[in-house]
């Protein structure tokens, strides 16, 4: 315990680490990407302070509810998954509301790009994404009709929600009302 209260010192392991099963790799479809490095202090301070913005009462927590928005707006990508696995383990170690350390530390464990592809592996999964759109493609055009694409993204695996889509699909609909899906995928997949 510090001075200042009831905060613990920094540490270099998670301060819910021994609650059971809390950050830990896990093995089975849900593996834990090697940490990243720590930022540097530049960044910590900016980081802190995106943080801070997600504290609605003052005690320099944050509920765990928004620990999904804070780390994207931390420049993170964690899919739905992991923050899921992230709240699961966080309520299971009877956490409502968790510090920045905290977050730091699932910050750091999402890997050296943030939970963000690496650039070799980004061209594999755009390859991916296009196969598996291409399978809707009847006639091979690199077209989708929007309605169909629409369905796709609000009801299939980790489902968007309605305004979600019509926000990524404005102003790439045809005057067929067909989405050129290869374009959409390279575009939201370049940097």
């Amino acid at each position: 315990m510090s001075k200042t209260g009831n905060q613990r010192e920094p540490s270099s392991t998670h301060p819910s680490s021994s609650k059971a099963g809390f950050n830990q790799r896990r093995t089975g479809h849900m593996t834990a990407p090697h940490p990243g490095p720590k930022p540097e202090k530049r960044r910590i301070l900016e980081l802190h302070a995106i943080f801070l913005s997600h504290d609605g009462r003052g005690d320099n927590k944050i509920a765990i509810r928004h620990l999904g928005n804070c780390l994207r707006v931390m420049g993170a990508n964690p899919s739905e998954a992991m923050i899921d696995e992230h709240v699961r383990q966080l309520k299971a170690a009877s956490l409502r509301r968790i510090s920045f350390d905290e977050v730091m530390t699932i910050y750091c464990s999402l890997g050296k790009h943030g939970g963000r592809s690496r650039p070799q592996k980004k061209q594999m999964e755009v390859e991916q994404f296009t196969a598996s759109l291409n399978l809707f493609d009847k006639d091979n055009s690199g077209f989708l009709p929007a309605v169909k694409l629409r369905r796709i993204l609000t009801q299939c695996g980790e489902c968007m929600s309605g305004w979600e889509v019509d926000d990524l699909l404005r102003g790439r609909i045809n005057e067929l009302g067909m989405v050129n899906y290869k374009q959409l995928i390279h575009d939201i997949m370049k940097d």
